[in-house]
């Protein structure tokens, strides 16, 4: 457990809440990959690009500039990062709209080729998931809401903690000040053993606030957070415990 309370309890749906460009992808991508012991992963990147997100690999696991990073991979010259890189079990699909039965075929796939369940599966962001949960004209979010209860049951029956990515209402997506439950776009919380909501108070602080937690302390109203240290050019988040999460 770390001093956020943001425990990843597996078999549990988890949802990360922040408005664009304040980093929940980083966020998400960083207690993967710093985790003390290694998660066995299926990220679905569906809003980030694969250069980006081996761009974002690279510095946070080796503190380098993601202008460095990313011109590596545009090189294709990261066979220097390859040896770093192998150490995380951590598969991505990159389909920008994947269906539900897309995600069911890769989240099978990995137990017929591994022999067990993916111990984390990462959706981001959930607005990009099509299928079996379309939503209406006069419900946009409606859907979003089914999407949380089929989010849940993947979670329940393999076992592998399912991690969410959404977006904020309009009056938050500058993600200057902290987000309450009630900011979640289309209020999608009913679901979710936990929910996080991320803003940046200030330039080199990523601050997390646990606005629903069923295994202990939240506050709803978000305007209780723990600040971490976040160096957007390395991406490197920092915080005494932050590199030993449990899962």
């Amino acid at each position: 457990m770390d001093r956020a309370g943001t425990r990843y309890i597996r078999g549990q749906l988890s949802l990360t809440v922040a408005g664009g460009g304040t980093g929940k992808s980083a966020f998400t991508l960083s207690r993967v990959l710093k985790a003390e012991t290694p998660i066995p992963t299926i990220y679905f990147s569906a809003d980030s690009s694969a250069d980006i997100q081996l761009g974002r690999a690279i510095s946070i696991l080796t503190e380098a500039d993601m202008t460095e990073s990313m011109a590596a991979v545009r090189r294709n010259d990261i066979a220097r990062y390859a040896s770093v890189l192998d150490g995380h079990p951590i598969r991505f699909d990159y389909a920008a709209s994947p269906t539900i039965d897309d995600i069911e075929d890769t989240v099978s796939a990995w137990y017929e080729l591994y022999g067990e369940d993916a111990h984390m599966v990462v959706l981001d962001n959930i607005t990009n998931i099509r299928g079996g949960s379309a939503a209406n004209d006069e419900d946009p979010f409606g859907g979003l809401e089914s999407l949380m209860d089929w989010a849940n049951s993947m979670a329940r029956e393999t076992g592998a903690h399912v991690a969410g990515l959404h977006h904020t209402t309009g009056p938050h997506n500058d993600g200057q000040s902290p987000i309450p439950m009630s900011g979640v776009k289309g209020q999608i919380t009913r679901v979710p053993a936990l929910v996080l909501t991320l803003h940046k108070p200030e330039d080199g602080v990523l601050a997390v606030s646990t606005v629903k937690n069923r295994a202990g302390r939240s506050d709803a109203s978000g305007q209780t957070f723990v600040r971490l240290g976040f160096d957007g050019n390395t991406m490197q988040i920092t915080d005494d415990t932050f590199s030993t999460i449990a899962y």
